[in-house]
């Protein structure tokens, strides 16, 4: 019976992993042919595949005194209930009475606007319209039908038609009704009851050009907002540049400083109830006023909010349509911005000796102190504070799930009484902050018991997709570990890793036995081994380079970021040798060399506002007669003739960068062939390739500047550098982006006009080889022309090599794993496996030098000698390979098989 009811498991887990790949296989060829997939689509495909052809619908529908049948009834149905989450009634009656009294100070807020002198109402360009159709990603079109990828294919002349409706809407203040219309989709939450309409989450679908628009005033108020710093330095979301470790790292700082000191910290996470959906309009527009928003961004923003409208569909029938009352748009672009705005103050009134944290809408205050009541009553008037703004603001913190923890190392401790809306706190010993579990002794066991039971069941999913005769590829088990346990791993790591050693050590366990079942090792292979092997370093080695990481991103940001101020020297990091960040952040960055570097902003600002930038000229269309040169023509004939025939009076420069992967050197280069004139610089080491690109083009403007040469060509191999200026969007260097745009204003005031051109690089261009020449000569220039700060992501290169560089000391002094060292010494010179699942556990177990054979068996106790029955010695891999008897005739053939390979 046992045996029937292991094998039904078995049975029904090779059931569910076939369904997982024909689900990824399916989504794969969707996203092949350019067809947006949908959950409910690829579903739909699996069942088709397995011969099952059934509509699934929504149940019969019950709520309160109403039942819904037909589907038009339960769309009505469920719009009802999504109508209720944004109501009004939701709030208390002080709360309303509170947001009545705060409108009427403002009388005039819902009038409109006047035109302002604010740059922000300048009217809306090509430049602005094409970086955000760029920038959108491919998702479900509103009720107009009309998509992302219908803007990005439209012709110029389209396009100038478009900006001309967007600066109609702009001037006016008035967007058309159906951009404010969503149709909503159901989509059932995960374990509810799919019979209550309040079960479901809704799915807004709205109008993509409207969605363009949106990006467009979303980037312009973003530049307003950032580049006067009005946004709070506690607030972490939906902000460029900073991330969830900022407010658990400020937390965890506190708490190991209390520790130190033999204190305490009281902290009150709290929870907005529907945030979004009951964000006060009238409210918002008043934050706006105060902010200095006005003109014409805030007249497109107030009729953006009101008069909203939503639809619920279900299957081919829709509701009625019904208008919003609260709330920003569900599935907006600019949602995120404008809930930032409205909830910026809510911790003003609070004292500044309380620890403050905001992500979102997910809140947090906390103090320390050695008198417990004493600090009890300054965090009760916190949470009075935080109390009076809701209520001024239209917001309900929800009492259920705001959570009060006392962190202490006493063993006893009085019980807090902290009340919100006059009811108590509950006090809890963990606490899940930000994806981060917390417990009162801050030993991270809960979380790492979390992490582990995670990647639990991800070995056990690597178990049931792979065998030692069949199974996933070697490649597809490793990018599933990436995806689903080391990202778990990853997460929180630079808070966690001042756990007890004991504690980390268990996650080495999971990650080897990960690696094994990836790799197909045998049981007995070591651990370094199979780390390098599958190229993946060990975790305490990648804790240091993913804090280094967070580390240089930090040296980007300005002085007012929350987690600076914990690197600052205090008594208390000589005090105690916890490995927490702020105690040994700076002394890892020296180690590595990372003090002695300069960085670039991690969220750049330009000093122009970037709607001010000129649409840039770049042809990119010598690519494309490449592609069709199909009577083998010379390159360099096409390139001349292209240049003749569309540049004929136009000053060709040809730019170049350099780069040294040895040694670091990088330089730049400009070529002038018409006057024999050319510049090389030696710029800062360690920058990309990619980078001295554009510092080459920043050369060339400068030249052109000075010069005051009209009608020219800026000449670049680099497709990515002129891809980037094309498009206004970079993800390594937005600084020097915004440099070039910067200088190509200035030339454009001037009334000087320059275009850039795409040319294949070591094609016989005369122009573009010369220019590689001196690109070269200047890595051996000594001193450093131009100092040019890092970007994060180069650092992360030079972080990378340092790691690399510790674990190969680890490699060359480990004790295990002699047998694959011998065949591989360099850790980063990772195996790529292309073969199938048995092959590639032959391979790996051969390379490894744990097998089946009588010498591994021996270890595990499986073999009384470990010798070779035919030669009675130790059979190991070598011994069958090259010395068995037994093999004699096989190794004489191979041997003659080789040798005739290369007499042909």
């Amino acid at each position: 019976m046992e045996a029937l009811i292991l094998y039904k498991r078995a049975q029904a887990k090779v059931r569910k992993t076939i369904k997982i790949q024909k689900r990824t296989f399916w989504r794969q060829y969707c996203c092949s042919i350019g067809r947006e997939v949908q959950l409910s689509d690829v579903w739909g495909m699996i069942r088709a595949m397995g011969g099952i052809r059934k509509n699934y619908e929504l149940p019969v529908m019950s709520n309160r005194d109403k039942t819904a049948v037909s589907n038009q009834e339960k769309a009505e149905l469920l719009v009802q209930t999504f109508l209720r989450v944004h109501s009004s009634d939701n709030l208390a009656v002080e709360a309303r009475q509170s947001r009545n009294r705060t409108l009427m100070e403002f009388p005039n807020i819902l009038q409109k606007d006047e035109v302002s002198e604010n740059p922000l109402d300048l009217p809306l360009n090509m430049f602005e319209l094409k970086r955000a159709i760029i920038s959108a990603r491919q998702t479900t079109p509103g009720k107009d039908g009309v998509c992302y990828k219908m803007l990005a294919h439209m012709t110029e002349n389209t396009l100038e038609i478009i900006l001309i409706l967007f600066n109609q809407i702009w001037d006016t203040g008035q967007l058309p009704s159906i951009w404010k219309q969503a149709i909503i989709i159901p989509i059932l939450k995960p374990g509810k009851d799919p019979s209550d309409p309040s079960s479901y989450r809704p799915i807004a679908l709205t109008s993509h050009l409207c969605k363009i628009m949106e990006r467009i005033i979303t980037e312009r108020i973003t530049y307003f907002l950032e580049s006067r710093y009005l946004l709070s330095p506690y607030q972490s979301g939906f902000r460029k540049g900073r991330n969830t470790m900022d407010s658990v790292l400020c937390l965890e700082s506190d708490i190991r400083k209390a520790q130190t000191n033999k204190e305490v910290v009281i902290a009150v996470f709290f929870d907005v109830e529907k945030a979004y959906d009951m964000l006060w309009k009238e409210g918002l527009l008043i934050k706006l006023k105060s902010l200095g928003i006005n003109g014409r961004t805030y007249n497109w923003v107030m009729d953006f909010l009101f008069n909203r409208k939503i639809q619920v569909r279900v299957g081919e029938e829709y509701s009625r349509v019904y208008t919003v009352e609260n709330g920003t748009p569900q599935g907006s672009v600019c949602s995120p911005l404008l809930f930032n705005i409205m909830i910026n103050d809510i911790f003003s009134q609070v004292e500044q000796n309380i620890g403050k944290s905001l992500y979102a809408d997910d809140g947090a205050l906390w103090i320390r102190g050695r008198n417990i009541p004493y600090i009890n009553k300054k965090m009760q008037a916190a949470i009075d504070e935080v109390e009076k703004w809701t209520n001024k603001w239209g917001f309900k913190l929800s009492i259920a799930k705001t959570q009060v923890i006392c962190f202490s190392r006493r063993h006893k401790i009085s019980p807090l009484s902290l009340y919100l809306y006059r009811q108590q706190l509950e006090q809890v010993k963990v606490v899940r902050f930000l994806g981060v579990w917390f417990d009162e002794k801050l030993t991270w066991k809960v979380h790492l018991n979390k992490v582990k039971d995670k990647c639990k069941k991800v070995i056990n999913m690597l178990r049931c997709l792979s065998g030692q005769e069949w199974g996933a590829s070697r490649t597809s088990l490793q990018s599933i570990y990436w995806a689903l346990m080391r990202s778990v791993l990853d997460y929180g790591c630079i808070a966690y890793m001042s756990a007890a050693e004991s504690n980390l050590r268990e996650l080495d366990v999971l990650q080897a036995q990960a690696l094994r079942i990836c790799s197909g090792a045998f049981k007995s292979s070591p651990v370094s081994s199979m780390q390098v092997e599958m190229g993946e370093m060990p975790l305490r080695i990648r804790r240091i380079e993913l804090m280094m990481a967070y580390w240089v991103s930090l040296q980007g940001q300005n002085g007012k970021h929350p987690v600076k101020s914990i690197l600052k020297e205090c008594w208390e990091h000589n005090e105690t040798n916890y490995t927490s960040f702020g105690w040994v952040g700076d002394a890892k960055a020296r180690n590595v060399g990372l003090h002695q570097l300069q960085y670039s902003n991690t969220v750049p600002l330009s000093p122009i506002p970037p709607w001010l930038f000129p649409l840039p000229a770049v042809d990119l269309r010598i690519q494309q007669e490449l592609k069709d040169n199909s009577n083998n023509i010379p390159i360099w004939y096409i390139v001349q003739k292209y240049f003749e025939e569309h540049f004929p009076q136009s000053q060709v420069i040809f730019t170049d960068g350099s780069k040294d992967p040895e040694t670091g050197c990088a330089g730049a280069a400009v070529y002038v062939p018409m006057c024999e004139f050319y510049i090389k610089k030696r710029v800062t080491n360690h920058l990309s390739v990619y980078t001295t690109e554009l510092l080459a083009i920043i050369l060339a403007l400068n030249w052109i500047e000075e010069m005051e040469i009209n009608n020219s060509v800026i000449a670049s191999d680099s497709f990515s550098a002129l891809e980037s200026i094309k498009s206004g969007r970079s993800s390594a260097r937005m600084d020097i982006v915004y440099n070039i745009f910067c200088k190509m204003y200035d030339l454009k005031v001037k009334g000087i006009s320059t275009q850039f051109i795409w040319v294949p690089a070591h094609t016989g261009v005369e122009g573009n080889e010369k220019v590689d020449i001196l690109a070269k000569q200047s890595l051996r220039i000594k001193e450093i022309d131009l100092c040019i700060p890092l970007s994060k992501a180069e650092a992360k290169v030079y972080i990378r090599k340092y790691t690399q560089s510790i674990w190969q000391m680890y490699w060359d002094d480990h004790e295990t794993g002699r047998h694959l060292y011998n065949i591989q010494k360099s850790v980063d010179a990772g195996r790529i496996g292309s073969r199938n699942r048995r092959e590639e556990n032959i391979i790996t177990r051969l390379r490894i030098g744990h097998t089946g054979l009588n010498s591994t068996l021996y270890r595990i106790g499986k073999h009384p000698t470990g010798e070779c029955r035919h030669c009675n010695q130790q059979e190991t891999v070598e011994h069958v390979l090259l010395q068995c008897t037994k093999y004699s005739n096989e190794r004489y053939r191979l041997f003659q098989s080789m040798k005739k390979g290369k007499s042909s």
